[in-house]
């Protein structure tokens, strides 16, 4: 009796052992394509370039006027946190063309990897201006949205109200919309 047990308590082990083997190589997947390797998050550290469009409306009068223009940014990006800084100049069509320039800075949370929401704050001026059309020095707040395209270029969508600072200019609300390219 004692070799009848050895030998069925070998045998379901052969059994179960055989099984378990057949049982894994039934659920490995089939061999698949390479996959390509996931991109790297949008690295916002460093400087960019860009250009924008847009529109400027003076409170009083109420008047809006288009805009070109350029700016030149550093950011730098701490976890999900970025801060930068912006300088910029537009061209503002008006009655008489005039330049505006900003320096403003920004500080933003990253809502997704390629996406930048930020409040921006600063000083806006025409230059002194005596073109018809000028509105004058402002300081400047706003909110804006930056979204990566591909791994070097940005689009910015943003808003910002100018309060007017001195004697005869308006307060403006300014639109634009624009694209950077990160160094």
């Amino acid at each position: 009796m004692k070799l009848f047990n050895s030998i069925l308590l070998a045998g379901a082990a052969t059994v179960v052992l055989a099984g378990s083997a057949v049982a894994a190589d039934a659920i490995r997947p089939a061999p698949i394509a390479p996959i390509a390797p996931i991109p790297a998050a949008f690295d916002w550290n460093g400087f960019y370039a860009g250009v924008r469009v847009g529109a400027e409306n003076q409170v009083t009068p109420s008047v809006t006027n288009w805009l070109i223009g350029g700016e030149l940014g550093v950011n730098a990006a701490f976890d999900m946190f970025v801060l930068g800084a912006e300088l910029a100049v537009d061209a503002v069509f008006a009655t008489e063309t005039f330049a505006y320039g900003e320096i403003t800075v920004r500080g933003g949370v990253l809502v997704a990897p390629e996406v930048l929401l930020y409040g921006t704050v600063g000083y806006g001026s025409d230059f002194g201006s005596t073109a018809v059309g000028a509105s004058g020095h402002h300081i400047l707040a706003g909110l804006g949205a930056e979204f990566a395209v591909t791994d070097s270029v940005t689009l910015d969508a943003r808003y910002v109200y100018g309060w007017a600072q001195g004697a005869s200019p308006t307060d403006i609300h300014k639109f634009t919309i624009g694209a950077n390219f990160h160094f």
